[in-house]
């Protein structure tokens, strides 16, 4: 039969078992912590492809949460696994697996292509806290289309450089966006939100660095974004590691490449941070390093497991009251949040949230609003009114610490989203898979921002 699950999932497989399997509704991967475990999640995905392609049953349910593993026992998993195989033949082969999404909540879905006689499938896994939190099955998606230059993108007005942030082996490749003009010119280092993200931010078929890079170096500004270290060293990380490694200082290290540049005024360099990037960006300009000025873009002020939970408890009631299972996860995410909050330095034991005591216990000791106040250079914050992942609220503790700054300008765009993407009604994490650009009024902004900046 064809099966779909009581949230409503699109209807996947003809074959003669349901493929109702539970996969946790997801946000998008911006304000939430990363997860340093020795298994990424990628790994974790691809290690159940090859365990369904070689029938090891026993093996995927022993790394279900214990939710999973009751509503997908062993002899259920088997009985739908064989129908698979009965309809679309043996597997043939199995894709790399990628990461499209990780939530709020710190679960991350991971995409495996599997190939077989008759037929191609994506296994799609939740991966929270280094356990399979959810499954299923659909027909192979067509490729996400691939990316097109907005209309304020004038790609004869800039160049792009490969460049290398740091030295090897924990070495981060970059993008410069460079203008074509023999004057120097500002610059701006983006900084991620939280997760593997690489240098474009790609989440879907969207690129909102790429977006802005691009927009921006069309109008005379240089752009150096880069690959986050949690995507391409994650495992080099220490179990301990805070915010400053795995991401700030590798932001003052951007910073620097573009001062020691000779297209670039050293004097007119930003930093741009996005979600936890601009959650981070007042303590990074707070150590000089050379910046002139700071951007915020979905920052948040409030302590981030406060976020979490509001995420968790927003996505639960999208489709109708929340039932009994996302209930249960409710209570479990503000019991973390709790423990996260309470962490304090010193502490040890296991992660909270998908990150360790240290890492909580190094931002509960940082208030982003106190920390932009406290800075002498200027600031823009900037706020979507449909952002349901850092919220009004934030932006109003960073307008009250400010109120008296003598150089900071708030912009708040009512219908733009946490990408800074244009939509209607209430914002989804389905949202995030159409595609899209950072709306040009932003671009606009930074811009004028920029072109304003110097020490």
């Amino acid at each position: 039969m064809r099966g779909t699950s009581r949230r409503g999932m699109p209807r996947a497989l003809p074959m003669a078992v349901s493929m109702t399997l539970f996969l946790a509704a997801l946000g998008v991967g911006m304000t939430g912590a990363p997860v340093y475990g020795q298994d990424t999640p990628e790994r974790i995905a691809a290690d159940v492809a090859s365990d369904l392609a070689n029938h090891r049953i026993a093996e995927i349910v022993a790394r279900f949460t214990p939710d999973m593993a009751m509503g997908l026992p062993a002899p259920t998993l088997d009985k739908v696994w064989s129908g698979v195989l009965q309809h679309g033949g043996a597997v043939r082969e199995l894709g790399p697996a990628r990461l499209v999404q990780v939530s709020g909540a710190g679960a991350a879905l991971v995409i495996v292509p599997i190939r077989l006689e008759r037929m191609a499938l994506d296994l799609k896994v939740s991966v929270a806290h280094d356990k399979v939190a959810g499954l299923f099955m659909s027909p192979a998606e067509a490729p996400a289309p691939a990316w097109s230059a907005p209309a304020y993108v004038e790609a004869a007005a800039f160049t792009d450089v490969e460049v290398t942030i740091g030295a090897a082996p924990t070495a981060l490749g970059g993008t410069l966006s460079l203008p074509k003009t023999a004057e120097k010119v500002p610059a701006v280092v983006l900084i991620h939100g939280s997760g593997p993200n690489d240098r474009d931010e790609t989440i879907g078929p969207n690129r909102p660095f790429r977006d802005i890079a691009e927009g921006l170096a069309s109008r005379g500004v240089a752009v150096l974004r880069f690959d986050k270290r949690t995507k391409v060293h994650r495992e080099q990380l220490s179990a301990t590691a805070t915010v400053r490694e795995e991401t700030m200082d590798d932001v003052v290290a951007a910073v620097a490449l573009l001062a020691a540049r000779k297209e670039i005024d050293a004097d007119r360099i930003v930093i741009v941070g996005h979600s936890l990037g601009g959650t981070v960006a007042p303590r990074i300009a707070a150590g000089g390093h050379g910046i002139a000025g700071v951007v915020i873009m979905a920052g948040a002020s409030r302590p981030l497991p406060v976020l979490l939970v509001e995420q968790v408890e927003y996505l639960a009631t999208l489709n109708g009251p929340p039932d009994e299972a996302a209930l249960r996860r409710i209570a479990e995410i503000k019991s973390d949040a709790a423990r996260a909050m309470a962490a304090q330095p010193g502490d040890t034991g296991a992660k909270i949230l998908g990150a360790s005591p240290t890492y909580w216990a190094d931002l509960n000791a940082y208030d982003p609003a106190s920390a932009a106040a406290q800075l002498s250079v200027p600031l823009l914050i900037l706020q979507g009114g449909r952002d349901y992942q850092v919220r009004t609220a934030d932006l109003q503790r960073f307008k009250a610490a400010l109120a008296e700054h003598p150089n900071a300008t708030i912009r708040e765009f009512p219908k733009l989203n946490h990408l800074f993407m244009a939509g209607e009604g209430k914002s989804r994490p389905e949202d995030y898979r159409i595609a899209g650009h950072v709306d040009g009024d932003v671009i606009e902004t930074l811009a004028q921002f920029v072109a304003g900046v110097k020490k």
